[in-house]
């Protein structure tokens, strides 16, 4: 298993396990009610300057770098563009 980083670190296309999350109060409501948690499955499908789009059971959302920086994940896999848009290779 390879180690812990921040979630804004991640590449897209990169599927990793949250390990912890260190945010407290609203912060870490909101993250829990999006499905951001210990044990979950979280998918970068973009890494802008300031924001990065991710999918959490099958929805989408855009968290500030800031955020992703307190949401610390392991156990990365990396999946091909086709496996991310649902496109199968022809």
């Amino acid at each position: 298993m390879t180690g812990t980083m921040p979630l804004s670190f991640l590449s897209p296309g990169t599927e990793a396990t949250v390990v912890d999350v260190r945010a407290d109060g609203g912060l870490l409501r909101r993250l829990v009610a999006m499905g951001i948690y210990s044990s979950s499955r979280v998918t970068v499908v973009c890494s802008d300057r300031g924001s990065l789009i991710i999918t959490v059971a099958g929805t989408r959302y855009a968290l500030s770098k800031g955020m992703a920086m307190k949401i610390l994940v392991g156990g990365y896999t990396h999946e091909t563009p086709e496996q991310l848009t649902g496109e199968r290779a022809s």
